[in-house]
């Protein structure tokens, strides 16, 4: 039950969350892990030449890694190829597959993410609220992380690259994820912190998009937006739809 201005709103509804600095937060940095191993193996860039290749990758490869290797359902070996497709971009011609693994080590490592502070707290509250929760995510796959940052229970479905053959700008996930909504006769929102990819990609799909902006870039988006996921609740009761309990 939601509370709006005093009064309580009985409701339930579908809300879908991406991951990666929405849920997540990285303590280590994708460009200096890259940058790091390339100097181990001799080759000396910068973070702007690291930050180009790491986009040329996403924008060219990943998609595809994602097709070629949810096939396997082989996580590791869809990394390796694209951490190597990076760290070639960056200039590094020999011994890919071992840099390669070095950068999925750096990045894998328990130390390496973890939940913002207000996590459990909006999940548990959104779950006694009655909400269906799912997740939507670029990630090849979704359940490892969740399951080690102790919050897998709180969803389902997960729909992730592997799941959806494909990854988030191609609207797939979006598309399985309104399915869901709509077989379980719920309407859907969908949470996360990328415009193009998740306000864009939840509204091509008629799912009511919410913008995180953690560090205050987008002032004026055309959609609710929250700095803290806490936010949240109170957004989704002031929409005014009615929600059936």
């Amino acid at each position: 039950m939601f509370f709006v201005k005093g009064e309580a709103v009985n409701g339930r509804c579908y809300v879908f969350f991406d991951m990666d600095d929405t849920l997540i937060e990285w303590t280590v940095s994708w460009r200096e892990a890259f940058l790091h191993v390339a100097g181990e193996f001799g080759v000396e860039t910068t973070r702007d030449k690291a930050k180009q290749a790491l986009d040329e990758a996403f924008d060219t490869v990943y998609s595809d890694l994602l097709r070629e290797y949810s096939r396997s359902g082989d996580e590791l070996g869809f990394w390796l190829a694209f951490d190597g497709r990076i760290l070639e971009l960056m200039g590094l011609r020999q011994n890919l597959r071992e840099a390669a693994e070095r950068v999925v080590d750096l990045l894998k490592r328990p130390e390496a993410i973890r939940l913002y502070a207000e996590v459990p707290e909006v999940l548990g509250a959104l779950s006694e609220m009655g909400l269906s929760l799912g997740i939507v995510t670029g990630r090849p796959k979704a359940e490892p992380d969740l399951q080690v940052l102790g919050v897998r229970q709180f969803f389902h479905p997960l729909i992730d690259g592997f799941a959806a053959g494909g990854a988030k700008t191609e609207r797939r996930m979006f598309e399985i994820a309104a399915q869901a909504a709509a077989e379980a006769g719920l309407p859907a929102w969908h949470v996360g912190d990328l415009y193009d990819e998740d306000v864009v990609g939840a509204r091509s799909a008629g799912i009511r998009p919410v913008l995180v902006d953690r560090r205050g870039e987008h002032l004026t988006p055309d959609c609710p937006r929250v700095t803290d996921l806490r936010d949240l609740p109170a957004i989704i009761s002031e929409s005014g739809l009615e929600m059936e309990s």
